[in-house]
């Protein structure tokens, strides 16, 4: 029941917007491990190999702009919104982080 109550509470202080990205990150760093460097067209490798990059890649750019919001939203709210925002940017800065950590190795064989 516990654990109920912690999910319903952040979706509350995150929003099903920010969940759904934060949501959408953990399941490129999970792509990234089966991500080889060689470009497969056809069966399921397409995935790991041409569509979790590309979506990487816009994500690189989405999530910083988002946590650059949740900074500007942070110094515009009154002093019992700011432990919420303080709680977005570290998830995302910790998520953004991990998503960087595990897609270099890949971007580095690509371009190299």
């Amino acid at each position: 029941m516990n654990a109920l109550r912690t999910i319903t509470q952040n979706s509350t202080d995150f929003g099903v917007l920010r969940l759904a990205l934060i949501s959408l990150c953990l399941v490129l760093i999970g792509l990234s491990f089966l991500a080889d460097g060689i470009t497969y067209m056809h069966d399921w490798r397409l995935i790991p190999s041409v569509l979790a990059p590309s979506i990487v890649m816009m994500l690189v750019f989405a999530v910083p702009l988002d946590i650059t919001m949740a900074f500007v939203f942070r110094s515009d709210s009154n002093e019992s919104e700011k432990p919420r925002f303080n709680k977005i940017i570290r998830t995302e800065l910790i998520v953004y982080c991990l998503l960087l950590a595990c897609w270099t190795p890949f971007f580095l064989k690509i371009l190299s």
